[in-house]
């Protein structure tokens, strides 16, 4: 299940969730890079640093996404859509958010253990 969330609004719901999030960002020579963050809200503008594999992938795309997750299982993660605006060289990433959802985890099987595998399998 997701829910929209007004971009707008986003300073006030990444309150609830605390100051820990991580950034996806996308690497086209393998699987997305996922790094711990601390952003800082000014408005709809997220500011953030990066290691220099990140910074350098966002300046062949731009764009990025930033994960506040779930603190308990029946709470819901916030994905926030990010448009870079600009890397400065000391890896401080500035971002403006596009879009942004609360998701609920889907509800998992009893048969799997705490890793989502299947027992007895």
């Amino acid at each position: 299940m997701s829910m929209q969330v007004p971009v707008e609004l986003l300073p006030e719901v990444v309150r609830g969730y605390g100051q820990s999030a991580y950034a996806v960002v996308s690497d086209p020579a393998g699987p997305p890079r996922v790094t711990h963050v601390m952003p800082t809200f000014s408005g709809e503008t997220l500011t953030f640093g990066l290691g220099r594999t990140s910074c350098a992938l966002l300046e062949t795309n731009p764009h990025l996404s930033v994960l506040w997750p779930a603190v308990h299982a029946e709470t819901m993660s916030l994905i926030v859509d990010a448009d870079v605006l600009g890397v400065s060289t000391d890896g401080t990433v500035t971002v403006r958010a596009a879009a942004a959802v609360r998701h609920r985890p889907a509800p998992q099987p009893e048969s799997h253990d705490s890793m989502g595998c299947a027992s007895g399998d």
